[in-house]
């Protein structure tokens, strides 16, 4: 990535062009339109074995053309390193608004490539060993999570943020940064772990990083810069290993998403649903299936949102940053990718730090190396190190 210019050298015309794409982020909800609108009717309807795949209904993106005009009336100029860096994040919005308009194989095919979403062959080649089965009961509702995360966002002075319940979702919680929003599934259940798990991976890294992004000049530090998807989800996955508070088998349940994603590129719902449930079971496999056709017109053929690939590839990218003596620190700078080059931004005062959460200060300070690559810990089942990773755009979960 260019090194980026001063703040004061920023010109008018990035500037605007950065205040365009975050007020589409603010204004729509991608999530709903990626989404099926019917989803538990469209699981009984493939449950029943009458279709190939779920009969998903959408919401249709009909302001696709014109978020489109607007995004090239906005055009910054590309010459300049922070136009290079805005434009980046306006064709990674460029390329989802075509896919939820298009819903076909290959503008999602577009989106995973642009993405650097596909599993590689070390990727795909991970194991992971078989852990005890989750015991504890799925008895926390909906309402005692919100109030939950409401306590916890109040405890971290996260003023503007709101809970909103949201049944268009294929995750059962999510963080949609440029809203200052977390959507909660309203029939989703949880486990008393999932309490605190879920505050460490959507307030103190997912809402955290948003809220120092906002401190920026620019506000895509807000929202996520080309590269930053990874990261994210990597860093949420160290976070929560690093807190102990990860679910027992959640790895290799990673693995199988990889699994899935590989096989969805070449097969219909039906057959990826048949491979996975006789392994994990129908309930994952349904959920599985679910998340990487979701968008698609036509399920029952090839084809995939290949987003979820990032969570294993990310957090093997974060671990072996931090192992390396990567600067906890420059991470909370706002959605950034561990190869962005922060340091540079700070010395050349284009960024500043920002306080990162006390989970991070046990057993290891806010600038310290990792020590997750320590015998017995998540890293210690990596294979092979991973090649030089691919720079994603920035999406919507």
């Amino acid at each position: 990535m260019p090194a980026p210019a001063p703040l004061a050298d920023i010109p008018a015309p990035v500037r605007h062009a950065d205040a365009v794409h975050h007020a589409i982020l603010e204004r729509v909800p991608f999530s709903r339109h990626l989404n099926p609108l019917n989803a538990p009717e469209a699981r009984r309807a493939f449950l029943s074995g009458r279709v190939a795949a779920p009969p998903f209904r959408y919401l249709p993106l009909e302001e696709a053309d014109a978020l489109l005009a607007e995004l090239d009336a906005a055009e910054p100029p590309r010459d300049h390193p922070a136009g290079a860096l805005v434009g980046a994040c306006m064709d990674g919005t460029r390329m989802m608004i075509e896919a939820l308009r298009q819903r076909t194989e290959a503008a999602f095919d577009g989106l995973a490539r642009a993405g650097g979403w596909y599993p590689d062959a070390d990727l795909l080649a991970l194991r992971f060993p078989a852990s005890e089965e989750e015991d504890e009961p799925f008895e926390v509702t909906a309402q005692v999570l919100v109030e939950h995360l409401q306590a916890a966002l109040a405890a971290r002075a996260m003023e503007g943020w709101t809970i909103e319940r949201d049944a268009v979702m294929a995750a059962r919680v999510l963080v949609d940064g440029a809203k200052r929003l977390l959507r909660v599934h309203p029939d989703a259940r949880f486990r008393q772990r999932d309490l605190q798990r879920l505050v460490v991976h959507e307030i103190d890294v997912h809402a955290w990083r948003t809220r120092n992004g906002a401190a920026q000049a620019l506000r895509c530090f807000e929202t996520g810069l080309p590269g930053s998807l990874a990261t994210e989800e990597g860093l949420a996955m160290v976070a929560e290993h690093h807190t102990g508070l990860a679910s027992p088998g959640v790895l290799a349940r990673q693995a199988e998403v990889l699994q899935a994603i590989d096989l969805g590129r070449r097969a219909g719902f039906r057959d990826v649903y048949t491979d996975l449930a006789a392994r994990v079971g129908p309930n994952l496999a349904w959920g599985i299936c679910l998340r990487i056709k979701r968008g698609l017109a036509r399920p029952e053929l090839p084809g995939v949102y290949a987003k979820d690939s990032v969570y294993l590839a990310g957090m093997r990218q974060v671990e072996r940053w931090l192992g390396q003596g990567g600067d906890l620190r420059h991470l909370y700078v706002g959605k950034v990718s561990v190869d962005d080059p922060v340091r540079q931004w700070l010395d050349q005062g284009w960024v500043r730090l920002g306080a990162v959460p006390a989970m991070w200060a046990e057993g290891r300070g806010p600038t310290g190396a990792s020590d997750l690559s320590r015998p017995g810990s998540a890293a210690a089942s990596w294979g092979t190190p991973p090649s030089a990773a691919p720079r994603p755009p920035s999406s919507s979960s």
